[in-house]
């Protein structure tokens, strides 16, 4: 129903922002990360999604939309509630989950209350086609940066390996800046060292 809301910060405490917006106060629940870089007393604009029980109204919001895009992702997961994606969300940055889910890295994301093993399986198994290396969070890359780190990818898979092992090897370059050509060869030297 509402995509943002745009107001003044009147109080951030613990797990959620309070914004006003002329004179009526929305009760946003939101991550770590959010309630730490909202300013008491200035007007911020906080990304949101509505989750309607049977007796209760809920607004999430995130500071960004990659966040609140995660955040959605997250809860589509069967056995990943609101409150355990904002709990990971406060975890782990937007950065660290999707790298995460692209390489099965469960230790990182059991590290969240809530979340144990077999649902961090699942998390994998339902997010691993949703989340694409365009959406990782590679340092100050470009959108340009994002489309020839997917060409790497596509030539890795072109050769025989699967994508999960392309991506992983793609995430693990140090130096992103490098030509396509370069960027190949550093990502087999990663594949056939793993």
């Amino acid at each position: 129903m509402y995509d943002y809301i745009y107001g003044k910060v009147d109080s951030a405490i613990e797990d959620y922002v309070v914004i006003d917006v002329n004179g009526v106060g929305f009760k946003i629940f939101s991550s770590a990360s959010t309630i730490k870089n909202v300013k008491w007393e200035e007007n911020t604009k906080i990304y949101t999604h509505m989750i309607v029980k049977e007796d209760d109204i809920v607004l999430y919001g995130f500071l960004t939309r990659k966040e609140l895009k995660l955040f959605k992702l997250l809860i589509s997961v069967s056995g990943i509630g609101p409150k355990v994606a904002n709990s990971l969300l406060s975890q782990l940055d937007a950065q660290q989950i999707t790298n995460a889910i692209l390489n099965k890295d469960i230790s990182l994301i059991i590290k969240a209350p809530g979340i144990g093993k077999k649902t961090a399986e699942r998390l994998f198994l339902e997010l691993k086609d949703k989340v694409a290396l365009d959406d990782m969070i590679v340092g100050n890359t470009t959108l340009e940066r994002g489309n020839e780190l997917s060409e790497v990818i596509e030539a890795l898979i072109s050769l025989g390996y699967n994508y999960s092992i392309a991506s992983n090897a793609v995430s693990r370059i140090e130096d992103k800046s490098q030509s396509i050509d370069l960027l190949i060869k550093e990502a087999l030297k990663l594949v056939s060292t793993k």
